[in-house]
């Protein structure tokens, strides 16, 4: 099968354009954290690390560091080593969507919106077997006058 075909070519298309008003920007920084380790105690060196890319991420993507959310696989991996010894460089994958909000994981890392599905609703299930209970009750009552 030929992928330059015609059958394909509005589907990719289409998955281009969905890809585009999803993901406003995505970019892959690597961060000196040792820099400001250097001038920090030694008991403060890793939450300095987590403040040092927070900072960075809102001057280069050019947001406010409120709207930063940073992954759990970048915060393991300051952490590794205890608050004493962050690592001196971390290479990190962003994404900035639409609304302003900027995501951040470890490079080579999945986003956590890619893993997730959708699973269906239990509540819904269960109102329709309420619903079928009472008109058994009834139809007993009835049955033993």
């Amino acid at each position: 099968m030929n992928l330059n075909s015609n059958k394909l070519k509005p589907f990719k298309l289409s998955l281009q354009l969905l890809l585009e008003l999803t993901i406003m920007e995505e970019k892959i920084f690597t961060i000196n954290l040792r820099k400001r380790a250097l001038k920090t105690p030694r008991w403060k060196k890793t939450n300095r690390a987590a403040a040092t890319i927070r900072n960075f991420l809102s001057r280069h993507m050019k947001t406010e560091p409120d709207n930063i959310k940073i992954g759990d696989s970048i915060n393991h991996e300051i952490w590794s080593r205890g608050d004493q010894k962050p690592p001196a460089k971390i290479k990190i994958k962003v994404i900035k969507t639409d609304d302003g909000v900027v995501k951040a994981e470890m490079f080579g890392h999945v986003f956590e919106e890619e893993i997730k599905e959708e699973k269906p609703k239990k509540e819904e299930k269960k109102e329709s077997e309420k619903k079928e209970e009472p008109k058994h009750k009834e139809s007993k009552e009835s049955t033993n006058k």
